[in-house]
């Protein structure tokens, strides 16, 4: 009974040490990217540079949640500052859980930019689809990734991985009420990002 018990812990401890390594590769390898080489270093306005704007929840009413307003702020901010020449939203269209595209392109619009300017991903369900479909579908070889900071390592981490060469805009302008959670919450799914790039590529959650 001792000796299963002693061969538990030590897969356990395994198994917890791989998963704590993965998290590291994800989060360390893009902490440094984001405080040594963002968009603050960017000094030139690059009309050919796209800015990615990440999808978040929506409130009942149909309006941005304040992490997804902050998050379209600095899209418009790149935008207007000439250091992001358009914007792609990409999110939920509805088929998941609930419509983020449809949101987040009216905010833009009623916020100044242009329609021409906004590129739409509706099938950006989770970061990995938003990165991968950056790449395959829309052909980004570089972007701004737009992001709050609890999630951006990971974000940056997926985008290159999947062929975007990304650095981030953090878009932190509000303080987040269950902003312990939400960095508690994507150092679990940094393994998940981990896995998914380097072992298998995960399905989409819808069926086409």
């Amino acid at each position: 009974m001792n000796k299963i018990s002693k061969t538990t812990a030590i897969v356990i401890g395994v198994l917890a040490a791989c998963v704590v390594l993965m998290i590291a590769d994800v989060q360390l390898r893009y902490i440094w990217r984001i405080q040594h080489w963002s968009v603050s270093h960017l000094t030139e306005r690059d009309t050919s540079m796209i800015a990615i704007v990440l999808g978040a929840s929506v409130t009942a009413r149909q309006t941005p949640s304040d992490a997804l307003r902050d998050r379209l702020e600095e899209g418009i901010w790149l935008y207007e500052t000439g250091l992001a020449g358009k914007i792609l939203i990409t999110g939920d269209d509805g088929r998941n859980e609930v419509d983020e595209i449809s949101v987040m392109k009216k905010y833009l619009l009623e916020h100044g930019v242009q329609e021409k300017d906004v590129l739409i991903d509706p099938e950006g369900y989770r970061t990995y689809e938003s990165c991968k479909r950056a790449h395959e579908v829309f052909h980004l070889e570089k972007a701004i990734v737009v992001t709050q900071r609890f999630h951006l390592a990971r974000a940056l981490y997926l985008c290159n991985r999947l062929g975007v060469d990304s650095i981030g805009s953090p878009s932190d302008r509000s303080r987040y009420a269950k902003i312990n959670y939400f960095w508690l919450r994507d150092l679990a799914a940094s393994a998940k990002a981990w896995w998914d790039v380097n072992v298998q590529a995960p399905k989409s959650p819808i069926k086409n």
